[in-house]
């Protein structure tokens, strides 16, 4: 059975996409008046109270209830007097008034924000899910004429550097193949069998893993903003999802190693699994990829593990959705370590039918591969993902 999706925010679960949307609008309104009001000043509560029962404040969800709640709690409990005082409302009222109107300036702003925020938002899924569409036609007519299923997928996005159409005039022209792979057991002069203890942590990262030994390496992707630390916790593998380097509660989590890759003697793909945020920090980067001037020009990453210095150079990028038990969908990220050709082909193939761009995707049986994996927003559960093939 396909698990059910769960859209959660601060222990509230939601069971609709759209009352989690509301939830998220409310708690960025919530944001915006603890940022700019004192509500735990008597007069200030009422006033903001009385502006949440008028409507001129509103909410949708019930984190705005609970909001809602802890302001009438506050008056209820340091406004009291005030209630009962006709002649120290009014004071009140005169007193409250630049404040209220401050607030409700910037609540205006933030309901505005918030509107635009969403006009994108549903720009955003309206176009992506068209190429969806177009995509799934080419897929059919591909599979009608028994032909490779490649086809190019274009995600827009708002925040970092618009990639609107940056692909969408070759969508039905994919023809490139994936490479053929014609041994049966593969090897790679990359390969090693060290045992823990032999191998010596590089000097330049022994202070940084003196604070965290959970740190695996520091990973650059040359010419971009990503520079970050890499951790992996095998015994509990999404540990860092939402905590920072220092373990402390953060929503941006840290960079982290599946925890079936092996970083003393490197699996066949090490997968680096980080949040795409809409700031542009951690993975917010990669959607830049989607915009292929800019995946032709920014080819190189380093990846600095506690032990050596790799280079990979990145050769495919793709879009894909979570695979659940029951379906069909290629789990990219279940490909981990390969013996055989077989088992590298099958990867090849299905990533090469996941690729956004009409070439072949330039591994071969003697590679190590890097994939940088993200969530995106191209269809509900979508994620995104750069391969690299190791060259130094």
């Amino acid at each position: 059975m396909a698990e059910k999706k769960r859209f959660i925010i601060g222990g509230f679960e939601f069971e609709t996409h759209y009352e989690y949307r509301a939830a998220q609008e409310d708690v960025k309104k919530i944001e915006c008046i603890n940022e700019e009001l004192d509500i735990q000043d008597p007069e200030v509560a009422l006033r903001l109270y009385n502006d949440i029962r008028d409507g001129i404040i509103t909410f949708n969800s019930p984190i705005g209830a609970q909001y809602t709640e802890h302001v009438a709690d506050i008056v209820a409990n340091k406004s009291a007097g005030l209630l009962d005082d006709r002649e120290l409302i009014e004071e009140a009222a005169t007193k409250a008034k630049s404040s209220r109107r401050l607030g409700l300036i910037f609540v205006g702003l933030a309901v505005a924000l918030i509107g635009i925020y969403a006009t994108i938002e549903i720009k955003e899924v309206m176009e992506t899910r068209r190429l969806a569409k177009i995509q799934e036609e080419v897929k059919s007519a591909q599979d009608t004429n028994n032909s490779q299923k490649n086809v190019n997928i274009n995600n827009e996005n708002d925040d970092i550097d618009s990639v609107e159409n940056s692909n969408s005039e070759n969508v039905s022209s994919n023809t490139a193949k994936a490479n053929e792979i014609t041994e049966d057991i593969i090897t790679s002069p990359w390969d090693t069998n060290y045992a823990p203890e032999d191998r010596e942590i590089l000097p330049e990262l022994t202070g940084l893993y003196a604070e965290n030994p959970d740190l695996v390496g520091i990973l650059e992707v040359v010419g971009t903003d990503i520079n970050y630390p890499v951790v992996q916790t095998p015994s509990d593998p999404e540990y860092y999802l939402r905590r920072d380097f220092y373990g402390e509660d953060s929503t941006a989590g840290t960079l982290f190693v599946d925890y079936r890759c092996d970083i003393v003697n490197p699996t066949t793909n090490t997968i680096i699994y980080g949040h795409n945020m809409r700031s542009g920090t951690m993975f917010g980067g990669l959607k830049r990829y989607l915009k292929q001037d800019y995946y032709q020009s920014h080819k190189t990453i380093i990846f600095k593990t506690l032990y050596e210095e790799q280079e990979y150079e990145i050769v495919g990028v793709g879009l894909s959705a979570v695979g659940y038990d029951d379906d069909e969908n290629y789990k990219y990220y279940n490909f981990i370590n390969a013996v055989t050709g077989s088992e590298l082909k099958e990867f090849l193939d299905n990533i090469q039918s996941l690729s956004v761009y009409d070439e072949t995707i330039d591994i071969s049986a003697t590679d190590k591969i890097l994939t940088l994996s993200t969530c995106n927003t191209y269809t509900e559960d979508g994620r995104m993902f750069v391969v690299a093939k190791r060259v130094k």
